[in-house]
């Protein structure tokens, strides 16, 4: 994403200037069009740094999701109870605890005290509120119903964090065991290992194979662990700089979709991700071309983007999803003979949102199914890894009666 600096002037008449984060100064300009903002001048780059802004901003980099979630459940109630927005807000800030979020608040009051739209004041932090609960809260100011709408996006929060922690949790897990294993192996073979062999030096002691195979790596590790690290570090921002890549990016995110295990999971994600935001959009008065646009975001992998740029481009041509999403090796034949019968009934917003639920269900067997296969995978990695070096270890304490007595 890059930023950039805008000029532009608003529905009543007031000049306005600003940052926005978008891919390309097109999408920037599109972003502010749909807001009605008139821009006069888009540059790429920042404005000149302000301490306040700053201050602002390392607040807003401090809310966690959880908090938006219970921002908006609150302001939910107290809306759908007849409060005022302003009044909403002002008592939200007035009870909050001292942190990223009430400052942020705090800013928000002020610009709808000063007229601005809830939408536009949120559109303020992206970093804090996502970009379906600022488009749902301008499609809310139009329709109205701004408490149920509230309401919705608190659900709908709710729902993505739960399916991101599942998936966090299902990947943490072999992540934590490979590196316990790899801390314990470095242990045994640079400090265990070297200890022993000093015994069988002084005694003119021959070492059995695989002791000296391990012995072998010791010494490799101790001589050379600058080299080592050295070599790592160079292995791990090599990752990172192909994966920041246009080529290596598509690459790791075919690898996501496609590997024997992880991959189902991955392809269910995603496809719970989008169908659930689109549908929820849609069900909001929010029309499908924008939802589309929308939807592009939230689905962070190449191919899944690729699809929503076809989507929109057959949409613009006068085509149907369905012409897209029946030919996509991403969306299986079931879900998208749903989507395809959901548009031609002129009920997408209700089947799209039956189609997130049923590939939830099968999301929540498909990580229980990646940690059953992983723990039995990780329990033998260890076995092998730490065995190995233990057996090596006991090979030689089962001949030290002989060697001590000789």
């Amino acid at each position: 994403m890059l930023t950039y600096t805008y000029r532009a002037w608003d529905q009543n008449a007031q000049q306005l200037s600003g940052t926005i984060e978008a891919r390309t100064k097109n999408d920037a300009l599109r972003v502010l069009q749909r807001e009605g903002k008139v821009v006069t001048d888009l540059r790429l780059g920042v404005k000149t740094a302000d301490p306040n802004e700053l201050r602002l901003r390392l607040a807003a980099a401090q809310v966690r999701r959880e908090e938006v979630i219970a921002f908006a459940s609150q302001m939910a109630v107290m809306l759908e109870t007849g409060v005022p927005l302003a009044d909403a807000l002002d008592a939200f800030v007035a009870q909050s605890k001292q942190g990223g979020l009430k400052r942020v608040g705090e800013v928000i009051a002020d610009r709808i005290h000063a007229g601005v739209p809830f939408s536009a004041a949120l559109a303020e932090f992206p970093k804090v509120f996502p970009g379906v609960m600022v488009t749902l809260m301008r499609a809310s100011e139009a329709s109205g119903k701004m408490g149920m709408m509230l309401s919705r996006v608190a659900d709908y929060l709710g729902k993505e964090r739960r399916t991101a922690r599942q998936i966090k949790g299902a990947l943490m897990y072999p992540m934590v065991m490979v590196a316990v294993a790899l801390a314990v192996t470095t242990f045994l073979v640079t400090w265990v290992l070297p200890r022993f062999a000093r015994i069988y030096e002084t005694r003119a002691a021959t070492l059995p194979a695989p002791t000296r195979f391990v012995m072998a790596v010791s010494n490799f590790m101790i001589t050379n662990w600058l080299a080592i690290l050295a070599g790592l570090g160079a292995a791990i921002l090599g990752l990172i700089a192909l994966r920041m890549t246009r080529a290596g990016r598509r690459g790791f995110d075919m690898l996501k979709i496609r590997l024997p295990v992880i991959g189902p999971m991955f392809r269910l994600f995603y496809l719970t991700r989008a169908t659930r935001t689109l549908g929820t959009l849609l069900a909001s008065g929010v029309t499908l071309l924008d939802a589309v646009r929308i939807v592009r975001g939230v689905t962070n992998n190449s191919h899944w983007m690729d699809l929503w740029t076809t989507m929109e481009t057959s949409m613009t041509g006068g085509h149907t999803i369905a012409e897209v999403v029946c030919h996509s090796s991403l969306i299986p034949p079931p879900a998208a003979q749903m989507i395809s019968a959901g548009e031609r009934t002129g009920r997408l917003p209700e089947v799209l949102d039956r189609v997130a639920s049923a590939t939830e269900t099968d999301l929540d067997e498909a990580i229980k199914n990646v940690t059953q296969l992983i723990e039995p995978a990780m329990i033998i990695f260890m076995g092998l890894t730490i065995g190995g070096i233990a057996i090596a270890l006991l090979l030689p304490i089962f001949n030290v009666a002989n060697i001590m007595s000789h």
